[in-house]
């Protein structure tokens, strides 16, 4: 060997040295997968996840967080991939006891990767694709969540925010829950139902008198969904919920309808295909109904009159809390205003009006969890 390679090569044996013995820092996704590994240790949920992901031989991964305090469980689905979707669902669905589960993505995406219905496909799908996307996740999606609704003894809340749904996906959901006895508070947020799936959704919770809170915001309705489906909700609850009051009165008691099952809050923002149309019914039957609270209807295509038959609601009716009707172009301020003016003087003197939160405006809904919505 030449003199110069033997320097070099002590040279560079050398410098490797100190290097050999320095621990190599680690990268900024396994501190997070570290976290993600010591927060699920503390939540049962979590134990269950673990254990998969040793038997996938994987890790699990910071998108799923679970919080032992607060006992619940949050997916961010955007950046998993689709062996990770199969241990997170594996584990989602043997859960029978957390009360607050959401799954939501940020990024928008128009349609669904039908193409993709196997593990296989899927795990090959292009890079451009999200996991989330493709047909087989949602369907695992839906299927864990169907098997949470059915044997479940604890939840409360549930989120599935932006994701979207095939129509097998969806009749899985559905039928979950149909048989729930549970959750009192739901959110399809900007996950792109339609109206079939909402004809259908709403048949099931005319009789769910346990669901306090729905968030349909973003879900592509039209007048139809709100006068064929969503009314016959609160027409066929506001019967049920005067017999109750009846019952009472035979009792020679009082009833209270605060305290009353049934649905509270009904938030159905950016449905522009609503208009003035689907919710003239809407404020017609809410006219005589004390039980619901807050109506959001921002950005749902209505005008000023629309905005009237909010206020001749509102100048009947001084239970509601909130409605909603910012974010409608076509509103003026001076209509606007009135509407205001009237939620205000309705509510002054109520201390329950602070239990009722407004939405945020726009496209922030998507990012807020609509759970905090709901009245304690």
């Amino acid at each position: 060997m030449s003199a110069f390679g033997h320097c070099n090569s002590s040279k560079s044996s050398t410098s490797r040295i100190p290097y050999l013995n320095q621990k190599r820092k680690p990268s900024l996704s396994t501190i997070k997968s570290n976290e993600s590994m010591e927060s699920s240790a503390k939540h049962k949920f979590g134990l269950v996840y673990i254990e998969i992901c040793e038997k996938y031989n994987t890790r699990p991964v910071p998108w799923v967080k679970c919080n032992g305090k607060t006992n619940c469980i949050e997916i961010l689905g955007d950046r998993m991939k689709t062996d990770e979707w199969l241990a997170a669902m594996e584990a989602l669905s043997t859960d029978t006891s957390t009360h607050y589960i959401r799954i939501k993505n940020k990024r928008y995406t128009e349609h669904l990767a039908k193409s993709y219905e196997t593990f296989n496909s899927a795990v090959g799908a292009p890079k451009n694709v999200l996991a989330v996307t493709t047909v087989y996740v949602v369907r695992l999606i839906a299927t864990s969540i169907h098997e949470v609704l059915i044997n479940t003894t604890a939840l409360v809340c549930l989120e599935l925010e932006n994701v979207i749904f095939d129509e097998q996906a969806l009749e899985t959901l559905i039928a979950g829950i149909d048989t729930n006895q549970t959750i009192q508070h739901l959110s399809l947020a900007y996950s792109r139902i339609g109206n079939e799936a909402c004809l259908t959704l709403c048949r099931i919770l005319r009789d769910k008198p346990n669901i306090r809170s729905v968030d349909l915001s973003g879900c592509c309705l039209n007048r139809e969904s709100a006068t064929s489906g969503l009314l016959n909700v609160i027409k066929k609850q506001q019967v049920k919920r005067h017999e109750e009051c009846w019952a009472h009165s035979l009792r020679h008691r009082i009833a209270n309808p605060d305290i009353m099952h049934g649905l509270r809050r009904l938030t159905l923002n950016d449905n522009t295909a609503i208009g003035d149309a689907g919710v003239a019914d809407l404020f017609e039957s809410l006219k005589d109904d004390y039980y619901v609270k807050a109506l959001d209807l921002q950005n749902c295509g209505l005008t000023d009159r629309g905005a009237q038959l909010a206020l001749s609601t509102l100048m009947i009716n001084d239970t509601l809390v909130v409605l909603d009707v910012r974010k409608n172009s076509n509103i003026s301020s001076a209509m606007l205003e009135a509407i205001m003016t009237r939620l205000y003087e309705n509510n002054v003197k109520k201390t329950e009006t602070k239990k009722w939160k407004w939405t945020k405006l726009g496209r922030e809904n998507v990012y807020e969890s609509s759970c905090t919505l709901l009245a304690r």
